[in-house]
């Protein structure tokens, strides 16, 4: 399968850019037109799915009904809302929809899925407004080099893992997912079609144990058997643990065809070889196994242009892997269970306890969530109850964010994040509920950038708009339930997988590989960031990295950790500045 692409260019004048930019899609671009009506034309690749909605809108990339999974072909124009592309509560997928105004009169409103497997990036040229997949389609190097926006990049690296509208790339922000743009002549309005909010709220929760089971268990086998082509072989990244073990259930559940790769680094905390192995029994699903043994090169630069910093650089060779796999064994997409801690709201905190005391008090249940935090922690019941209670009655409240300052130069920050529609909680939002919805926002920061996708896409079934809504509406303090985390999705998966990863109650890590990298990188970091482009920009606190580089290191140090983001904006500038050369 071939991910979606499109240029989609509003023109509003029939200008003669306008004119350029369309015969530029056709004749340098490879793109097809698939809709032209007034201003807005539409350009595809052969693979693209779209489905026409009436004469005056249409819907690129794959679009299901909400419960079903089989892909819509067909769309009546009365089955959109006025000023909606498309009814978000009615339809769910991956794709980026268009409605257009009768006659080319009043406004274009333009969506993008809940779920956000399509870009769409936008950008102003003169009279005309492009809105692409890909920011290549976007631009043209011999009109209008690409240059870094420098402010998102501060913003970048303070409140990291938090993707919002703006781009690395000056001139180009992007629709964010489940929300429409509503163009007017030379403006944009927006309008969030979806929230999570409407799925946390009391009245959607789950009443029990057993029908959040059943919710999850549901939506995973619809997404999964919706988003992977049953005429396809798909590489499953199969860790071990237990979010990709239960996409390997929901694969075998709904017959599709799919192979395994489990990657090992050295040491046993970076091997999972035999929690894999035991996956691949129960599902049946052919194992394939590899040792990561060779150097990455921190600085390498990649040689893609990407609107933000992507894939870590410390998975390239983790990412080559999967590549090399998907072509000789002829995939038609990677899966993986990208989200699954958080959409199945792994949380690190008491949160599900306070969460259960605003609810119903001291007196229901609460007592019995503290002991499951505590167990689920290996802490102790008292600890426990001092930080729900601490936690329930703080004020201020938590800021939106975390800002992260280390290594940077705080004058050149910014204060506050941008803004995020799914960051608007409703007043007196429990904390855990709160911090389960931004763990879901962080998780869409780390789909974008692996080398992979130049062989398959990959597709995500725990981060899909069902299973999303169906994890959001079961409180936290079920998730916890027995003393488990993930309760709810463990309990919904039990027979499908093997008892040692049902029950397990560790994780694998990647930390002394990591360590090495970083170690052996060390020397050449040191000019690569120093003498870069960041530190030019006065974005750096370069006196911290000189001396934390300077210092002997060891396994046990984390804070590399919070340098590795820095190194990995370091080699995007560089890919953007050649680029634009």
């Amino acid at each position: 399968m071939k991910p979606a692409r499109f240029l989609a260019i509003v023109d509003p004048g029939a200008s003669s850019v306008g004119a350029r930019r369309r015969s530029r899609a056709t004749k340098q671009q490879g793109l097809l037109p698939v809709f032209d009506s007034g201003p807005l034309s539409v350009f595809v690749t052969a693979e693209t799915h779209v489905v026409r909605a009436g004469n005056q809108g249409l819907v690129i990339g794959d679009l299901f009904r909400a419960g079903m999974s089989s892909r819509v072909t067909s769309l009546d124009g009365d089955e959109t809302r006025a000023g909606e592309p498309i009814a978000m509560d009615r339809y769910w997928g991956d794709y980026v929809a268009f409605a257009a105004a009768g006659e080319g009169k009043g406004p274009l409103s333009i969506a993008r899925s809940a779920s956000g497997g399509v870009h769409a990036f936008r950008a102003r040229f003169g009279p005309i407004l492009c809105i692409a997949s890909d920011i290549e389609l976007l631009i043209d190097p011999t009109m209008q080099p690409p240059k870094i926006d420098w402010a998102f990049v501060a913003h970048h690296l303070a409140f990291m893992h938090l993707h919002c509208a703006g781009t690395g790339i000056v001139g180009i922000d992007e629709i964010l997912p489940g929300d429409c743009s509503i163009e007017h002549d030379g403006s944009s309005e927006r309008r969030s079609l979806w929230t999570p909010w409407i799925f946390t709220a009391h009245d959607k929760h789950a009443p029990s144990f057993a029908d959040a089971t059943a919710r999850v268990r549901g939506a995973v086998l619809k997404a999964t058997a919706a988003l992977v082509p049953p005429d396809e072989t798909v590489l499953l990244e199969l860790s071990g643990g237990l979010d990709s073990s239960i996409v390997a259930a929901a694969l075998a559940a709904v017959g599709r065809r799919a192979i395994a790769a489990n990657l090992a680094t050295p040491g046993p905390e970076g091997d999972e070889r035999h929690y894999a192995r035991a996956v691949s029994e129960k599902t049946g699903i052919a194992l394939l196994e590899a040792l990561i043994d060779g150097e990455i090169d921190l600085t390498e630069v990649g040689r893609r242009l990407e609107a933000r910093p992507g894939m870590l650089a410390i998975l390239r060779l983790a990412d080559r892997y999967f590549a090399e796999q998907g072509r000789d064994h002829r995939i038609g997409a990677f899966v993986n269970g990208t989200g699954g801690d958080c959409v199945f709201c792994s949380l690190g905190t008491a949160a599900p306890a306070t969460d259960r005391l605003k609810a119903h008090g001291p007196f229901t249940g609460f007592a019995t969530t503290v002991r499951d935090v505590a167990r689920v922690h290996g802490d102790n019941i008292w600890n426990v109850t001092r930080m729900a209670l601490r936690r329930h009655w703080r004020r201020p409240p938590l800021p939106a964010w975390r800002r992260n300052q280390l290594f940077l130069n705080d004058d050149c920050l910014p204060a506050a994040p941008s803004y995020h529609p799914w960051l608007d909680a409703p007043p007196d939002t429990p904390s855990g509920t709160r911090a389960h919805v931004h763990a879901i926002v962080a998780s869409y920061a780390h789909l974008d950038g692996y080398g992979r996708h130049a062989v398959a896409p990959s597709l995500f079934p725990l981060l899909s708009q069902p299973v999303v809504e169906a994890c959001l509406s079961i409180p936290t303090w079920l998730w916890v339930a027995g003393g488990r985390d993930r309760a709810v999705a463990r309990a919904a998966f039990r027979t499908e997988l093997p008892r040692i990863v049902a029950e397990r109650r560790t994780k694998g890590g990647m930390d002394a590989f990591c360590a090495h990298m970083f170690e052996i990188n060390r020397i050449r970091l040191r000019p690569f960031l120093l003498d870069g482009q960041l530190a030019a920009a006065g974005l750096l606190d370069c006196r911290a990295i000189e001396a934390y580089l300077a210092r002997p290191f060891t396994n046990r140090d984390q804070l590399f950790y919070q340098l590795l983001p820095i190194v990995d904006a370091e080699a995007w500038a560089y890919g953007v500045t050649a680029a634009s050369s």
